[in-house]
């Protein structure tokens, strides 16, 4: 076979997703001779074709066809045609892609890229030769400078072949065959955590898998959390610290055919498998070994800061040398690389800050800093949050779940993070990008004029509210309520403190102490411990009683008894004017046996403090808040038990991801802790008017002379 001519260019690029198509017109814009070499008919490498755009369409129709954005809003149910449905997202993701091809290809054109079709293989150090679909050599190439982007695929399961049909990977998940009624995924990284979001939103039932303890380890904990309580709300089972050790078919069964066994032990069944298990880069067979290039166990291309490889004169740029993996950078990278390569352009090179957005349901984006990098690196921050509930657009759109979290230095107010979750955060985080970009901070957002009604007004309001936060911290700022102890009568939203007491189980062996949890307005929780005393005595601190609060309290409990004698009490606890004095004498089971919140109920109220339901809303003080059912409307489904470590975690990420913050992280808080923490956050979602459930609404009984119960029980 005859060798063909070596053919002699400035620049030959690998590969034509989004680094090796804007490295290439960098070079080719200010007047390179340029061959782009890509082994698919169409260009734009898997961005376009299996990973980026295909998913984020995907993402799109599904909650278009699904009404999901709106459907609680309006009080919707919507059943989808799964048929039908499939060849609205099959058609809708070819369109995207046939438009896309078509833009690529017109770039490259003019730009006057030669493509050379097929697969570019090292033959030297400097030459590339591109073989045809039946392995024969159709060119050869040669120049100083080559660039490496060739993207990745994704990493095989361990011990686990995708042989069977239904077995699937973030590639191949996009062939869909149909819309699975139950899928599980398998890695809680980006890919998984997207996919699990938005077959969720298409009423798949969906069980998300992953390793580790935390999703998306590397954001924010607070947003990792927010996403948790997101999917689980969805419908989603996320089973954290457990892995998928076997996956065999069911031949019988024509759904849920595939059986899964779990490392925990638990056995699961599916329709679908997803393994999302990240990716390697698609480095085999390009003869790297000729050129000198070295790459890391996973394929991954080594680069330096300019993205020159090992070997002068070829650099890489995109998926193929790993983090960030993503299109916006791998961009960058590429047309940085070129900058380095031939000395053209601006001679800056790649952004230190830049934002990371995820497409998952709901939608998240960050730059900059997380809290846990600030931490260990010992820089102090503060923090200003605006949640999406409370603006005006946020409760059009009908998202009550969204925020905006900035992080600032408190002596300069200098930006170092910021964090979102909600609709539209992958294009809210340009703002604070553009602030981040000149070494802004809060200032800037303050004396922005932003558009009403729009989600950006956020923005503004975090930071108010950082500035807030620093200057309570201070003792600058008093807070409103502090006009309390001058003897008037504040409404429960102007109060400073929300407490949640955990009165400790009757039956216990051996009682512990009683935890009070007190939050402030700014979600800030500390923990205290009490020896309970049927009168409430030391229960409050002076300042909590001057500075105006509200009080939950998780009962009636307590009793020695069950039975007639808990009606009784329930009876004395709810009877209006009924006080600690008129309970009966109840015996005790053992010393140091806590009497619960029958006698504290009673007793406070005899006190002058309104109880829910019996006194009005301005007086009112008190309220029973009943953390197992928080914790179930919170999170859309029924908890481990408090004892298991895995109980706590997910109490943990519940409560962080409504932005509270707790002193102590998820391994030295415990369940007596986070149960205090549910009932003050309760108090403050009552107080606040954010409570959308107050369970069974408190009703007067005239038959048997007591108020029934207005139990607090969801967001």
């Amino acid at each position: 076979m005859e060798t063909p001519a070596l053919e002699r260019f400035d620049l030959v690029v690998l590969g034509s997703g989004p680094a090796g198509e804007k490295g290439a017109a960098q070079a080719a814009y200010f007047g390179k001779k340029v061959a782009l070499v890509e082994k698919r008919a169409a260009p734009g490498g898997v961005s376009v074709h299996t990973g980026t755009l295909p998913s984020k369409t995907l993402r799109e129709a599904a909650l278009y066809i699904t009404g999901f954005r709106h459907r609680e809003l309006y009080g919707m149910t919507l059943r989808i045609d799964r048929e039908k449905s499939l060849r609205q997202l099959v058609g809708r993701l070819q369109d995207v892609t046939t438009r896309q091809v078509r833009q690529i290809t017109r770039n490259i054109e003019r730009h006057r890229i030669e493509r050379v079709l097929g697969r570019g293989t090292f033959t030297g150090p400097r030459e590339i030769t591109v073989t045809g679909e039946d392995g024969s050599p159709v060119r050869r190439l040669s120049a100083p400078v080559i660039l490496i982007a060739v993207g990745s695929s994704p990493l095989p399961p361990r011990g686990i072949a995708l042989d069977d049909p239904d077995l699937e990977d973030s590639d191949s998940i996009l062939d869909l065959d149909r819309i699975p009624k139950t899928l599980a995924v398998v890695g809680g990284g980006v890919i998984g955590c997207e996919y699990a979001s938005i077959f969720a939103a298409l009423g798949t039932e969906v069980t998300l898998i992953e390793g580790r303890e935390r999703l998306l380890g590397f954001l924010d904990s607070e947003l990792s959390a927010a996403l948790k309580t997101a999917l689980e709300r969805m419908g989603t089972e996320i089973l954290l610290g457990d892995a998928v050790e076997t996956v065999t078919r069911a031949e019988e069964r024509k759904t849920n055919a595939l059986e899964l066994r779990l490392k925990s032990g638990r056995l699961m069944e599916a329709d679908k498998v997803l393994f999302s298990a990240g990716r390697k880069g698609n480095t085999e067979g390009l003869g790297l070994d000729l050129a000198g290039v070295v790459t890391d166990d996973k394929g991954r291309i080594v680069v330096d800061e300019s993205f020159q490889t090992s070997a002068k004169g070829i650099y890489a740029a995109g998926d193929v040398i790993g983090f960030p993996s993503l299109a916006a950078t791998s961009m960058e990278q590429g047309r940085v690389a070129m900058r380095k390569a031939f000395g053209i352009g601006r001679t800056d090179g790649f952004a230190r800050v830049f934002p990371y957005g995820i497409y998952t349901v709901p939608e998240i984006s960050m730059i900059g800093s997380t809290e846990e990098e600030l931490r260990s690196a010992g820089v102090p921050y503060e923090i200003g949050r605006a949640r999406y509930e409370n603006n005006a657009r946020g409760q059009i759109n009908g998202d009550i779940d969204g925020f905006v979290k900035l992080l600032f230095d408190p002596e300069s107010k200098r930006l170092l993070g910021a964090h979102l979750i909600g609709d539209e955060a992958t294009e809210l985080i340009h703002v604070p990008q553009m602030v981040m970009t000149h070494g802004g901070g809060l200032e800037d957002f303050l004396q922005a004029i932003f558009n009403v009604p729009t989600l950006s007004e956020c923005f503004k309001y975090a930071a108010y509210d950082g500035l807030q936060r620093l200057a309570h911290k201070h003792g600058g700022a008093p807070l409103e309520a502090s006009e309390s102890h001058r003897g008037e009568r504040l409404p429960p939203g102007a109060r400073a403190w929300f407490v949640g007491v955990d009165l400790t189980d009757p039956y216990a062996r051996e009682p512990r102490p009683v935890t009070v949890a007190f939050m402030d307005r700014w979600r800030r929780v500390q923990f205290r411990t009490w020896t309970f005393d049927p009168l409430g005595t030391g229960l409050l601190p002076d300042e909590v009683l001057a500075e105006g609060f509200v009080l939950a309290i998780d009962g009636p409990q307590g009793l020695p008894q069950k039975g007639q004698k808990l009606r009784q009490a329930e009876k004395l606890l709810k009877g209006s004017g009924k006080t600690a004095f008129a309970l009966p004498k109840l015996e005790v089971p053992y010393p140091g046996f806590v009497p619960g919140s029958v006698a504290l109920f009673s007793a406070l109220r005899e006190k002058g403090h309104g109880v829910l339901g019996e006194a009005g809303y301005d007086e009112t003080v008190l309220i029973e808040a009943y953390p197992d059912d928080l914790w179930t409307r919170w999170t859309g489904h029924k908890l481990p038990k408090r004892i298991l470590p895995s109980g706590r975690r997910a109490r943990f990420d519940c409560l962080r991801g409504f932005g509270v913050e707790l002193p102590a992280g998820e391994d030295a808080t415990t369940h007596d802790q986070l149960d205090a923490a549910a009932a003050a956050f309760a108090a403050y979602l009552w107080a606040t008017g954010r409570a959308r459930e107050i369970g069974v609404k408190p009703e007067f009984d005239p038959a048997f002379g007591f108020l029934r119960e207005g139990t607090i029980v969801t967001v």
